[in-house]
Parts: C-alpha cells; structure tokens; sequence
C-alpha cells in the first residue's frame, strides 16, 4: 500500500446530492498538480448507494414486525419500503446506472430520495443537535448501535477508505450544518482506528463556527486543526509541516488545535482564485449522481461583490475581509471546455453566492467562439442588468436554463433595512423578461423579517401569487442570525434582540437538516416566532409556483391537461400508477408514495387489482378527484366489464 499525503472526505447527511459538491475536485485538482498523493471521497452520495440495497429494506420491513400498525404514519412507511423492496433493482439501476431520458426518470429520482430518507430517519446521523456542546456531548457518548443503519454503513465506508492506503492527513470538508455531527463521528471513529492520522476540518461551517468550536475543550480529542480560508494552499503547506519541510507558523489560515496558545491563524493564504486549476472529478462517481442527468459545478468567484445583505454570512464575511475575487472570462470558458473534452459536460451550474452575469457571459461568448456549447444555471441577485431584454436574450441564446435569485421580499422598506441594493418595483419586468425567453426563475424567500407588518407580508403573498405561472421557489425560510452577519454582530440595528447563541434556530419544519442555524433572537414585539412561521406557512400552502420541478399534479396550472370524463362514454375505471397502493387498515387507504399523500376511499369506490372502479354514474365524480390528484389514468371501459367486476366484487 502507498502512504497517500492527504485523504478528503465531503460527510453525509445534505441534499447536496445532485452533482459533487465542488470543494474536493477543487483541492484535488490543486493538490495533484503540487504532485501531492491525494484521494477523496464523497461519503454523501456513497452513503446513499449503499444504503438504498434489498438487504437494508428488508431489515427495515423486519422491524416493523410487532409495531402498531393502526397507526397511519407506521402504515405508510411499512407499506413504501415494501414497495421499494419490490423495485429496489429497477430503481437503483435507472437513477444510479443508467440514466434515461425520458419522464419516468423524475419519478424514480423522487422515489429514491424519498426512500434514502426513509432509511436514514432515525440515524444517529441525522439526529437534530441545535447547539454545538450538545453535539460534543453526543460524540462523547455514542454507542454503536447495529440496529442504526446509516451510521453502521458510514463506519464501514470509513474503515475501507482508510484500509485503501495509509495516509498523514485526513480533511473533512463541511459545508452545511447538518454534516458536523456525522463529521465529529468520523473523528472519533478515526482516532479510535488510526491515531497517528492527522485530523482536520474544513469547509464553510467551520469559517463560521471556529470561535464557538475552539471553546469546546473536548474538541481536541478528535480533531487536530481547523482550517478557515480556502483549502488549498493550507492543505498543501500543512502536508509540508508534518513532513518537517515547513514551521507550523508558515500553514495559512489553520489552527493547530492541540497548541493550547494558539486560538487565532498565524498568517492568511495568498492563494487567489485566479491560480484555481479546473476541478479534478476524476475518482468520484460523477455519473451517479442524485439527479435526472449528469452536470457539474464551477464557481467564477470567492465572495459576493455586494456583500451588503444584513442576513449572508457568506457575503458579509468577504466584505469584512475584503476578499472579494473573481476569475477571469478566458479562465472560466477554459475551465468549461476542459469539462466538456474530460467529463463529456453538457451542463454546467455556476454556484456562486452571488454570480456576476456579465463575467458568465463574456465567458460563454469565449466558450461559444471556440466552438463548444453547455447549458448553464446560475445563483444572483435580481439586478438591474436584467431589465435589459436584449441581455437576457443573449443569456438564453447563449445556454441559460435556470436562474436562481434572492427574492426575499418585496417591500422596499425592509429591502432598504436589510441593505438588500436591489428595486421592489423592478421585479415585475425582470420576471415578465425571464418569462418571455424561456429561462425558468426560481426564488428564495425570507419569512420572520425584522419589523415586517401583516400588509408587506399580505402584498409579498398576492405578488407571488400573481406571478406564480412564472416563477418558481427553492428556498423558503424563516430569518436565521448565523455567525459573522450583520444581524448577528448588530442585532438591534434590525429590531431584534438575540437570547442566545449557544441554542441555535433554524428551519426544522421548511429546511433540510433544520437548514442554516444561528443565533436565537427574539423581534421587537417580543418571541413571536412561532407566530411568525405559521403566517409564512400560509404562503406555501397558497402559493403554487409553476416553475418548480416537484409539484403534485392537482397544484399544476388548470391550463395543463388532465384526463376527463367523457360523457359519451359508458364508464371508466382508474388504472392506478405503480407508485399508488390500495391498503386495507380500519380504513380502506390510497397511499400515493411519489407525492407522500394517504387518501381515505369512499365506500363507493371498488378496487381489482391495480383499477379503480365505482358502479353508480353518479359516483364518477370520485374517479375524476383521485385522477385529478395524480393518482392514476381514466380508461374508458364498456359496461359490461363493470358489471364483470361488480359480480366479482359481490
């Protein structure tokens, strides 16, 4: 076995599943070209190969045996992994092996990510820890257990990652909150295995965290150093540390943890991303991703221009600093054309922070002249360039097929307050252009925000109501004060007063792994949270943006067509879709498993096999209901074949 430098690890437990999260190929790539021996794994989406087997359904099936299953919430999940075991193969190989083009693949995508969940959900991995002692705590007492599947299989990936070759170093790379409890794991697993291995964590969670981490004595236990800047340099030169060849005083931005005098980075990188060689996706299984088709990632800057949003630990921090950088538009097309000619590239997503438009454009004009096209997304902010049809023309022209942005509100008050740069009264023409010329619009937005009154959030809802055939929404969530904000640092600047920020808040019921975390604060009107988050609740259950990918049929604009009952016909059956099972509890239950909906069927309603039938005309009205739900098709049939299933039913 070869003695690697460094092995690098992106942890589970995220919905960054889609394409591989970019901060490994960067350093890879980086790293490789020092001629240093490195390896990385995406733990994230290998755990959701290995997890998603036969073998683990079946175990979850047994474990149902003995609970109460009058219980619908138990019902549902017993009967989805079922239907799972029965197709685990077909499902696995459509989405992970060999990804088709047809519409059938968005479906089987769902389905599997929904089952990945449902075997994760009561890991030790994802259990929800909202302050960081709590978190040490629950290291320090962790037991295995062999009935927790997700992290059974996490130890194992670890021991066979560590098994492959010996390595110095071994970086974990943290971007969302969600992945600190399964990193600090791997830690403890890693020390317990290899305690020569040096132990490091990385990535935007520890930029953030480093000075509530550094105040955790039993940190030091596990992890060796932090890194808080970007990776490569600091890797590169730590590596060289440990080889003797440099002081621990020349490895930029870390902190050596087992020092009990250091508690601040002895210098900063000067790596700047105009050095950024293209990602290196080489040994991770870019192809087997969780997505309907293959694309990958590059960022065109560090930082955000404006960096002024009072809510963007991300910008603020660039801007404290003073760090903003960007590449080029030669090194951005020339970073594309190297994907196309290595990985076979057809999409690319820039996701920046906050991505200059026109850099990406005179990229593509570059890419475009030298003879190669992709489809491309972009993350901005909704600027005034966009007012410009012929600019957003070009943008599609030229490969435009998503545009995510920071709505948040549209109340230029509190726009204003958060120091948001962007025009309320803009909007409208941005979205009617991105509209016209095809490029779906997809909005984040923000509830609970300082000082909101009732009528902004009432004029907030009608205009997304208004515009919902337009846009779509990625994100809702409820104001957080992460560390290094403006909200944060300046709390009664906005109107709040923060209460703690060792107990953190985040988003548990609208977020993925409760979403970002910060600090506890209470509005000017006192803790009206909770009443807050239902308010915003209310926007989700009214608003039906048509631009989202994942929307159940009966939230799809009327315009669409629906099988309908043809008066001329004798009858119809409902032919259900694989997806939808009649289940007989005290109730008779339709269990709709790709849109996660449990119907009560009516006594009217008859069931063979894999049909739905009423023998009265006037109960077809109920076969319309679930047809229009997404349940399944109406197929006309002749009378006598109801009068068929009538005698059989009878």
């Amino acid at each position: 076995m070869e003695l690697q430098d460094l092995k690098i690890i992106f942890p589970p437990v995220t919905e960054a599943r889609l394409f591989p999260y970019l901060s490994l190929p960067m350093i890879t790539g980086y790293l490789r070209n020092k001629k240093l021996k490195v390896e990385q794994k995406d733990f994230n989406i290998e755990l959701c190969h290995n997890i998603f087997s036969k073998t683990n359904l079946l175990k979850f099936i047994e474990s149902y045996k003995g609970k109460e299953l009058q219980n619908i919430k138990n019902i549902y999940r017993l009967e989805f992994a079922k239907y799972l075991y029965e197709n685990q193969e077909e499902l696995f190989h459509n989405v992970f092996i060999n990804k088709r083009s047809d519409n059938e693949l968005k479906n089987d995508v769902r389905l599997v990510r929904q089952g990945i969940e449902l075997l994760l959900e009561a890991s030790f991995l994802k259990k929800e820890v909202t302050s960081l002692p709590q978190m040490i705590s629950e290291i320090n007492m962790f037991i295995e257990n062999q009935e927790d599947i997700g992290s059974v299989i996490q130890k194992k990936m670890l021991v066979e990652f560590l098994n492959q070759n010996p390595t110095k170093i071994l970086g974990i790379s943290i971007a969302y909150y969600s992945q600190l409890l399964p990193s600090l794991l791997l830690c403890k697993w890693i020390k317990e295995l290899m305690p020569e291995v040096f132990v490091t964590l990385g990535g935007q969670q520890i930029m953030l965290r480093k000075e509530q981490l550094l105040k955790l004595d039993d940190l030091s236990q596990y992890v060796d150093g932090l890194g808080t800047g970007a990776g490569e340099e600091t890797l590169y030169l730590l590596s060289k540390h440990l080889d003797g060849e440099v002081e621990k005083h020349d490895v930029p931005d870390f902190i050596f943890l087992k020092d009990n005098v250091q508690k601040e980075i002895f210098k900063k990188s000067d790596y700047h991303i105009k050095d950024a060689l293209p990602p290196d996706f080489s040994d991770l299984p870019y192809k087997n991703y969780l997505d309907e088709e293959v694309h990958m990632s590059i960022i065109t800057c560090v930082g955000c221009y404006w960096g002024r949003c009072a809510f963007c630990s991300y910008g603020n921090r660039s801007r404290q600093e003073k760090n903003y950088q960007q590449k080029t538009p030669k090194q951005i097309a020339y970073e594309c054309e190297y994907l196309i000619k290595n990985y076979g590239a057809t999409r690319i997503n820039f996701i920046d922070e906050n991505t200059n438009l026109r850099l990406v454009l005179n990229a593509m004009r570059i890419l475009n002249d030298n003879g190669y096209r992709i489809s491309f997304s972009t993350r901005n902010r909704l600027e005034d360039i966009l007012l410009k049809k012929e600019f957003c023309k070009e943008l599609k022209d030229r490969g435009c097929i998503l545009m995510s942005v920071g709505y948040e509100t549209n109340s230029q008050r509190i726009l204003d307050l958060l120091d948001k740069g962007v025009t309320a009264n803009n909007y409208q023409q941005i979205i009617d252009n991105l509209h016209e010329l095809g490029i779906p619009l997809r909005f984040s937005i923000i509830g609970g925000l300082p000082n909101e009154t009732e009528e902004e959030v009432m004029n907030s809802e009608e205009f997304l109501k208004k515009n919902a055939d337009k846009i779509g929404i990625d994100v809702m969530q409820m104001l957080v004060a992460e560390p290094t904000t403006y909200l944060a640092k300046n709390p009664e600047k906005y109107n709040i007063t923060i209460t703690s920020d060792e107990n953190l808040r985040g988003n548990k019921l609208l977020n993925y792994g409760m979403g970002r975390m910060g600090a506890t604060f209470n509005h000017s009107d006192g803790d009206t949270f909770n009443e807050r988050l239902n308010r915003f609740l209310e926007i989700y259950k009214n608003v039906n943006p048509q631009k989202n990918d994942e929307l159940p049929p009966d939230k799809r604009s009327s315009t669409e067509s629906r099988d309908n009952l043809n008066p001329n016909s004798y009858t119809y059956m409902l032919q259900l879709y694989p997806w939808v099972r009649v289940v007989k509890s005290e109730r008779i239950l339709l269990m709709d498993f790709l849109w996660q909906r449990v119907f009560p069927l009516p006594n009217a309603i008859y069931c063979d096999q894999d049909y739905l039938y009423v023998v009265e005309e006037e109960h077809q009205v109920y076969l319309q209901h679930f047809s229009d739900k997404g349940a399944g098709i109406l197929v006309a049939v002749n009378e006598e074949e109801v009068m068929l299933n009538e005698a059989y039913r009878k």
